[in-house]
């Protein structure tokens, strides 16, 4: 990153830098190249949470972090002007390889826990913390590592000591096998990839590694110590013996049904909102339909109860005459594989040649047909005044159910082979 480039990124972060959650915008600064070529900012370098390290035999270990662990004032003490290396070394940082390994310094102001943060915009930046990450000022000085971070290698990863207590448990929803205790810090490593997180990286964090002098044996009722490096076991005494094999297995099944279930939770808020136009879509003609339905069922249920029924049989009988009638007198040619509905919209389209019944129901049809009926009874009425001139005796209207009512005594006579006066 340039200088200008760095000049203007801190000028944006000062901005309402405490209203944002975002704790690289209030934690943190953009790292600047100083008058002697250095780069010098400040950085998050770890975390609390639950860490999974690797084994010299491949398998995995999730070991916890503790806020009263991570925030302890002699853990952040030990931080204090630590040397920064261009990856973790092999061995631990001391005064007989430093010159050799160090590429530039840690600062003295790491952040400590979150109930020392005041809001008011005055306290000083390294008191801020938002309770789980800790930042510190940090100078590049080495060339090649300043030209490594503007390349973009700009994770940072803490290498220290530790001791492991051996309780499993459930923290925040995660599962862990250890406890980290008494981290004490030796150097700052400039690394590809953090595990502390993206935020723990240098703005122009490799994995938090553990960093333990090797023991050959640990004095009596004392915690044991382990050598690691950015997640991975170096090479230790039998004291090292794998123990929680099968309980990591546990983890890693549950962080795979974990994952699961996420990819569950994501692709259910996708599809909800469609999910909803649809239930609203089923219930507005749920309810516009309501009436016709409850009618339909109704009248399903007496036909259903009236089948055996004699003279509900006559009636059908009776009904289906009548509508072969009403075909006849619309001119409509009923054939054999025609149904009743079938030649109700027949009668229907030659009485209102304009109807549209395409998805209509059969409330509907019945409803049309016996508006057609009735339209059919009006004009043989009316042809029966002309004919019949000033003699006409008929009533002067009748209505449709009367006229049905006739109309289907007529037809049951001439079915029982009756002529038009019953005889």
């Amino acid at each position: 990153m340039s200088e200008q480039t760095g000049q203007a990124d801190t000028a944006s972060k000062k901005v309402n830098r405490f209203d944002s959650l975002d704790p690289s915008l209030w934690m943190t600064s953009p790292f600047t190249r100083n008058v002697e070529g250095y780069l010098a900012g400040r950085a998050i370098v770890t975390s609390v949470g639950v860490f999974t390290y690797r084994r010299e035999d491949g398998t995995t270990q999730a070991e916890l972090r503790l806020p009263e662990e991570v925030f302890n004032t002699d853990s952040l003490a030990s931080m204090k002007l630590k040397p920064v290396t261009n990856d973790h070394p092999k061995e631990k940082v001391t005064s007989e390889n430093i010159k050799r390994l160090q590429v530039g310094t840690l600062g003295s102001s790491p952040s400590s826990t979150s109930q020392e943060r005041n809001w008011d915009g005055y306290t000083p930046r390294e008191k801020l913390s938002d309770g789980f990450h800790v930042a510190i000022d940090m100078t590049i000085t080495h060339k090649d590592a300043i030209e490594d971070v503007i390349n973009g290698k700009q994770a940072l990863s803490m290498g220290y000591d530790c001791e492991i207590e051996t309780t499993s448990g459930v923290w925040c929803g995660v599962a862990y096998d250890c406890i980290q205790r008494n981290i004490r810090y030796n150097h700052c490593a400039i690394v590809p990839k953090a595990r502390a997180g993206d935020n723990a990286s240098i703005r122009l964090d490799s994995e938090d590694a553990v960093l333990e002098n090797k023991i050959s044996k640990p004095k009596e009722g004392c915690e044991m110590k382990k050598i690691r490096i950015d997640g991975v076991d170096c090479e230790g005494d039998d004291i090292l013996i794998l123990k929680f094999t099968e309980l990591q297995k546990r983890a890693d099944d549950a962080e795979t049904a974990l994952k699961t279930l996420k990819a569950a939770e994501k692709l259910l808020r996708e599809t909800e909102a469609d999910l909803k136009e649809q239930v609203s879509k089923m219930e507005a003609t749920n309810d516009s339909n309501k009436d016709r339905a409850d009618k339909a069922e109704s009248e399903l249920k007496k036909l259903k109860e009236d089948a055996a029924d004699e003279k509900r049989i006559d009636e059908l009988v009776a009904a289906k005459l009548a509508l072969l009638d009403a075909a006849a007198r619309s001119g409509v040619e009923v054939k054999d594989d025609m149904s009743n509905t079938d030649i109700k919209k027949a009668v229907i389209s030659s009485v209102y040649p304009t109807a549209k019944l395409d998805g209509k129901d059969d409330v509907y049809i019945s409803a049309r047909f016996d508006a057609a009926v009735e339209t059919l009874e009006t004009h043989a009425d009316g042809q029966s005044r002309v004919l019949a001139g000033d003699n006409y005796q008929g009533q002067s209207r009748r209505d449709s159910a009367t006229a049905h009512k006739d109309m289907v005594d007529r037809l049951v006579r001439i079915s029982n082979g009756l002529d038009e006066e019953g005889v």
